[in-house]
């Protein structure tokens, strides 16, 4: 944290009570109502008291006038030249400021004309009007700021001035050169953190609104992800759908294969038992008898040709020997 800033130091008075920037002498020559005045107002609160008209007023003109204002701060005449007295061609305004010391003493003199024309004396010495302001601003005498002199015709202005205004005035009035640079210092800072402050919701709106964007394309990816998946089941399917076939076909053959060796091994036990019966056969020829067919010999042939008939097996056996068994 930057270290506090220390105060403005407090000055003292001097011997005489006064302090630098005081006025203790205002003569005035040919100034309105006065045609010549003299008065040392006090070191602390000084009243002018008086019936209408008898000139208060014009003091407090004559202490704007002659430290270097311009007319328009009085809300009265917008010319110099006005302040003259009436039926003079001329006049002045002479106001002592006590310096730094009591020894040291600022004196000024404003020379008027009903011509608006104005001569300006440091201590005797013509000097241009700047080098005046320059005198007077020295001890942070301003005569243009409201809240430090407040002419009689200004009052409804000053009733006017907004807080803002009102604050800048009195900021200016304290003195302390800091004041206002600081207050613009915080002005800015307050414009920088409301325009960093609306950057932040604008960034925080643009942040949900990409959130929620990046969670629909979380979905879109999810979604995408999903078809591929798909699409490579299918490819993957594809592949596999000849080996699938190709395998049924296997089962199937090796069924066929398996019913033909079933059926061969019957065949081949058929033709022996019928090789067999036509051997027994030959062998009751040439004895004159013949037995009746084995049961076995018959359901075995049936067996290897289930669409055989009695007369498909009597070819087999042939007519000569059905006769003999249906002889026997």
């Amino acid at each position: 944290m930057s270290e506090r800033r220390t105060k403005r130091p407090k000055i003292s008075r001097g011997e005489d009570d006064y302090l630098p920037g005081n006025i203790t002498e205002i003569e005035l020559h040919n100034f309105m109502t006065f045609s010549y005045l003299k008065c040392k107002p006090g070191s602390r609160l000084n009243l002018v008291i008086g019936p209408n008209g008898s000139g208060k007023s014009s003091i407090v003109c004559a202490i704007a006038l002659g430290l270097g204002g311009d007319p328009q701060i009085l809300g009265r005449a917008g010319s110099v030249g006005a302040y003259v007295k009436r039926g003079e061609e001329s006049g002045h305004i002479k106001i002592t400021l006590r310096g730094d010391s009591r020894e040291e003493q600022i004196c000024i003199t404003r020379k008027i004309d009903t011509s608006n024309k104005s001569e300006w004396l440091l201590n005797g010495k013509t000097v241009p009007k700047k080098d005046i302001i320059e005198s007077v601003q020295r001890f942070n005498i301003q005569i243009n700021n409201l809240t430090q002199f407040l002419p009689q015709d200004k009052v409804c202005e000053f009733a006017k001035l907004t807080p803002v205004d009102l604050l800048r005035a009195t900021e200016n009035a304290v003195g302390d050169p800091q004041l206002p640079m600081q207050h613009d210092a915080l002005i800015e800072k307050s414009g920088q953190l409301a325009r960093l402050q609306r950057a932040v919701d604008t960034n925080k709106g643009v942040l949900n609104q990409l959130k929620a964007q990046h969670a629909e394309q979380e979905r879109d990816v999810e979604r995408v992800r999903q078809r591929e998946e798909l699409l490579t089941q299918v490819e993957l399917m594809k592949k596999k759908l000849p080996w699938l076939k190709y395998d049924m076909k296997k089962a199937d053959y090796m069924e066929s294969k398996r019913q033909e060796a079933d059926a061969k091994r019957k065949f081949d036990e058929a033709a022996k038992m019928l090789n067999d019966l036509k051997v027994v056969i030959g062998d009751k020829k040439g004895n004159g008898g013949l037995p009746p067919p084995p049961a076995e010999a018959c359901a075995r042939l049936s067996a290897v040709h289930p669409g055989s008939t009695s007369m498909q097996n009597s070819d087999l056996l042939g007519d000569s020997e059905m006769e003999l068994y249906l002889k026997h």
